[in-house]
């Protein structure tokens, strides 16, 4: 049975989420978080020193509960074009979850936006692997140095996002973004045998 310590965090771990998610995490105050989560705000200061920490933390608990999720989904399937397919399927459903003001405000915020692109780094490097080690391991992808792959497409996907996310003004364009990602990964990589 959860303490009345744990409770609190766990209530406050989930109001925060929430209201990053549908606000962005500069709009949201302190106040906001310890009314939402029932809480006073020095109890909110017991646990994190700073808004900047609290972020932090809901969003390092969020991508390590997205990895779980999405690997178990990916691990379902045994396609490569499913599994990515599956991939891009997620990703596009959850990123609806988030408002723009949402991903501008980690956009903007190199401090922030540093912290959580290397722990995606390491989600996303083990899932790339994981894909193409499988898709080799059934021809369908051709014999590649699969940590290679993997580091490519993350810079891939940062050096396009960075120069991309500036300019995107709606969900709309950032769903498109995915989809012709998703694309480029499932014929680009998959298209065609090794060169002679």
């Amino acid at each position: 049975m959860l303490t009345q310590s744990e409770i609190k965090y766990n209530r406050l771990m989930e109001k925060s989420e929430e209201l990053f998610i549908q606000l962005g995490y500069k709009a949201v105050s302190m106040d906001q978080i310890a009314e939402a989560a029932g809480i006073s705000k020095m109890t909110i200061y017991k646990y994190f020193s700073s808004k900047e920490e609290l972020v932090l933390t809901v969003l390092q608990a969020v991508i390590d509960k997205t990895y779980e999720y999405l690997k178990n989904e990916i691990n379902k399937v045994d396609e490569t074009v499913e599994k990515i397919n599956t991939m891009l399927t997620f990703n596009r459903e959850y990123s609806q979850k988030y408002s723009l003001a949402f991903y501008k405000d980690i956009i903007n915020d190199p401090k922030i936006s540093n912290k959580i692109m290397e722990q995606k780094k390491i989600m996303s490097k083990a899932i790339f692997e994981d894909i193409i080690k499988s898709g080799i391991e059934r021809g369908d992808i051709r014999k590649v140095d699969e940590a290679f792959i993997a580091n490519i497409l993350i810079v891939l996907i940062e050096g396009i996002g960075s120069g991309y996310f500036e300019e995107i003004k709606g969900k709309e364009e950032i769903d498109s973004f995915v989809e012709k990602f998703y694309d480029f990964l499932k014929y680009g990589l998959l298209g065609g045998k090794e060169v002679k």
